[in-house]
């Protein structure tokens, strides 16, 4: 719903002072982005720490918790997970943003905070924001928070983006790793994404993990590319790639839980830190037969394991995460072309590590799905001339790398035994 046109105007005013006094008030700079894939483990040390080393040294970190539906206990427990990790108590502010009352708080009706990105008072109380932080819950909220209905940017939002040009970090996870490109996945899951229409509408956060593929406007703090998350968990690569092909952009993010990625704008680099990986999507090469068999041909996978460094403009590996794995392949063996529970490997990482990069039986794999109607999808993985490996582990568990994999989307239609 609109907004009157004075409150438009003050909005207008507020937004451009607040903005110059941020960009005034730092030595310009660029900031930092860490891109959370959700369900962030409080004792993970190297995502809460590059956080808090990325703030500057004087001003807040604010959080703001209106993805969530129980805001006073996100806002809390991420505050909290802050303090255990060196971050003081008294440098951590609640931004009052919500549309969601949280019944833990009985005394306080969160819902009414839903027009403080408009609230100039409020703003003030932030305007030398070391950083801000957006919590995981439903990504649709943020957006239409910050914006009114006409698509005008909230001062809040403005704020934001002054701070973070004089080098501030925001950051999120879950639904706040989902706002940070241009253009923002809001809902659907792979296989309704690849095989049928895109959504023409949302209803809430149910629809993250069902239904059609539906698609909005993000934030854009990140500068090129597309963003999703809870990646291999919720098996969202056909999503991200459908995505990718109806915005246009010719690269994607898909970041795993419990795991970050750290852009420092203004250099050409990113860095993965946490327990997972993140996913690198290159379409600059694909071709696209949406309602043929070969849906996506042409593509290029990478899976980027913990402390790997790359360029954000070509997906180039700027470090050595561990030992090669082509030419010094440790597994001969011949894996099961298929998918499902029944098989090894269903990590999109082990996958193309173990099964592919460190095997040299093989320099195909393929990957199934299929549905109850009998449509299957097949994920086709190909290593090339172009393709490389990486395997290191840390006592506990094996990390690859795996660089520049051809990837091809077929589908098929399969006979289903009658119940």
């Amino acid at each position: 719903m609109g907004r009157s046109a004075a409150p438009r105007a003050r909005a207008r005013i507020a937004a451009w002072a607040l903005a110059c006094f941020a960009l005034a008030s730092v030595a310009r700079a660029d900031g930092t982005l860490l891109i959370v894939g959700g369900a962030l483990a409080e004792d993970n040390a190297p995502v809460h720490h590059a956080l808090i080393e990325a703030l500057p040294s004087h001003g807040p970190l604010v959080i703001v918790p209106v993805a969530s539906g129980r805001p006073a206990r996100a806002s809390q427990g991420f505050a909290d997970s802050l303090v255990r990790h060196g971050l003081a108590r008294d440098r951590i502010e609640v931004f009052p943003l919500a549309v969601r009352d949280d019944t833990a708080t009985a005394n306080v009706d969160e819902s009414t905070w839903r027009e403080n990105a408009w609230a100039s008072a409020k703003i003030e109380r932030v305007r030398d924001a070391a950083g801000f932080w957006f919590t995981g819950g439903d990504q649709v909220r943020i957006t239409q928070s910050l914006r009114n209905a006409e698509g005008e940017e909230s001062p809040l939002l403005a704020l934001i983006r002054a701070r973070l040009a004089a080098g501030a970090a925001v950051g999120g996870s879950s639904a706040g790793a989902a706002i940070m490109s241009r253009d923002m996945i809001a809902g659907g899951v792979s296989f309704t994404a690849l095989l049928e229409p895109l959504a023409s509408a949302y209803s809430d956060s149910e629809d993250q993990d069902s239904g059609r593929l539906y698609l909005t406007r993000g934030l854009g703090f990140l500068p090129g590319g597309l963003v999703d998350q809870h990646f291999d968990r919720k098996a969202r690569l056909g999503r991200l790639v459908r995505a990718m092909v109806a915005t246009g952009q010719a690269r994607g993010f898909g970041i795993d839980e419990d795991t970050a990625l750290q852009v420092r704008l203004g250099e050409d680099s990113a860095t993965v830190l946490g327990r997972g990986s993140v996913t690198l999507i290159d379409a600059a090469g694909a071709r696209f037969g949406f309602g043929t068999s070969a849906l996506v041909s042409g593509l290029e996978i990478s899976v980027m394991a913990p402390g790997s460094r790359f360029r954000l403009s070509n997906f180039a590996l700027l470090t050595n995460p561990g030992d090669a794995t082509v030419g010094n392949e440790y597994f001969g063996y011949t894996p099961m072309q298929g998918g499902g529970m029944a098989l090894a490997n269903p990590r999109l990482d082990q996958a193309l590590g173990h099964d592919l990069l460190d095997n040299d039986a093989v320099r195909v794999l393929n990957r199934y799905s299929i549905d109850a109607d009998g449509r299957v999808l097949v994920y086709r993985f190909t290593q090339t001339g172009r393709s490389a490996g990486f395997w290191r582990s840390d006592g506990a568990r094996d990390h690859y790398t795996a660089v520049r994999v051809r990837f091809d989307i077929l589908t098929l239609t399969a006979a289903l035994p009658s119940h």
